[in-house]
Formats: C-alpha cells, sequence, structure tokens
C-alpha cells in the first residue's frame, strides 16, 4: 500500500514538472523583447530620456504581430510609426505596414498594437528575415525601405524599436552607446542608432 502511494506521489510530480515545464517554455518563446535607442531623431538626450522597449507576441494561428511599447518618440517630421521584416545579411526589409504612433508612453501609457504577417510567412516561417524593426516615416508616405536619421546619415536604417523573430537565432552584439544590443547575423550592420 505505501509503496503504491509513493510510486503514485512520484509520477504524478513527474508529470505536474512535466507539464508545468512545457507549458511555461513554450509561451515564453513566443513573446519577444523590443529594443530600442534614445541615440536617434526625436530624442534630445536630456533627463528624462530613455530607451524605448516593448513586448511583442506572435500569434501564429492568425499570422499577426500583438505588441506593446513605452518611451518611444519620433521626430517632429516623422510621426508614423512604420514595421517591417529585416535581413541583415542581405540588408533587405519586408514592409508590413503602419501602426498608431502614441507620444508621452511611461509607466503604466502604452502603445498598443495589432500587426498582420505577410501571407508569404504564415505559420512562423520568417524565411532568411531574423529581425522584427519599426521606423519612423513621414505622414502618408508609402516608403520601399525604412529612413535613415537625418542628423546622422550613415544611420541607415534607423530603427526605434527592434527585436529577433520568434524561431530564429541571429547572435546579440553589445553595442555600448544608446542601446546596449543589437541583433544581426551581418556583423557590417553595427548598431542600429
Amino acid at each position: 500500500m505505501k509503496k503504491t502511494i509513493f510510486c503514485s506521489l512520484v509520477c504524478l510530480t513527474i508529470l505536474i514538472t512535466a507539464v508545468w515545464s512545457w507549458g511555461s517554455s513554450s509561451c515564453e518563446s513566443k513573446v519577444i523583447e523590443l529594443k530600442g535607442s534614445w541615440l536617434s531623431d526625436g530624442y534630445n538626450v536630456r533627463d528624462g530620456d530613455r530607451s524605448p522597449q516593448g513586448t511583442l507576441y506572435y500569434d501564429a494561428a492568425k499570422n499577426e504581430f500583438i505588441g506593446t511599447y513605452v518611451g518611444l518618440k519620433l521626430p517632429t517630421d516623422r510621426q508614423e510609426l512604420h514595421v517591417w521584416l529585416y535581413d541583415t545579411v542581405n540588408k533587405k526589409s519586408l514592409h508590413l505596414g503602419k501602426i498608431p504612433y502614441l507620444p508621452d508612453t511611461i509607466g503604466k501609457s502604452k502603445g498598443e498594437f495589432v500587426i498582420k504577417n505577410s501571407d508569404a510567412f504564415k505559420g512562423g516561417n520568417f524565411g532568411s528575415f531574423e529581425i522584427i524593426v519599426f521606423s519612423a516615416e513621414v505622414p502618408g508616405s508609402n516608403p520601399k525601405e525604412p529612413s535613415g536619421s537625418k542628423w546622422n546619415p550613415q544611420q541607415k536604417p534607423a530603427f526605434y524599436l527592434f527585436g529577433r523573430l520568434p524561431g530564429t537565432n541571429s547572435p546579440k552584439h553589445y553595442c555600448g552607446h544608446g542601446q546596449d544590443f543589437f541583433f544581426a547575423k551581418n556583423l557590417d550592420h553595427t548598431c542600429y542608432d
């Protein structure tokens, strides 16, 4: 009797541990941390400026990204936030669309968005694209590629938020200023700020 109860408890413990670890790892692998920099157009590099950040969730069933951001500032002449898939090796981008820009986000006041992914990548196979990026564009424009920085022309493209796409393995590299890290398979790219 004691052996039966003991064996039942051991099996139950193993089962609970397996289900818990499977459930938590599958959820965590779908949430992307968005990073950004304040060394870009739109920021005044004063007290109170902070690096923008956010979270992004890819819903494979709906083939869409759902996310939030805080601390994001765009330049006054480019107040439209556009979303792209980006391949750092080939320096190739695919425009997904634009999302609402909410200025003065801080703390619990967050910008929220949903953006449909291209049908070519349904199910989360992103091909050669490694990261999802957000650029500041002129309102009403139809950009063919993400804009660069006006005050630093060498910074093209300029990404205001970025994150590694689910299932991709772009390495994280240390930047050392503004944004601390960036993701890229091509190190010619260097930082996005």
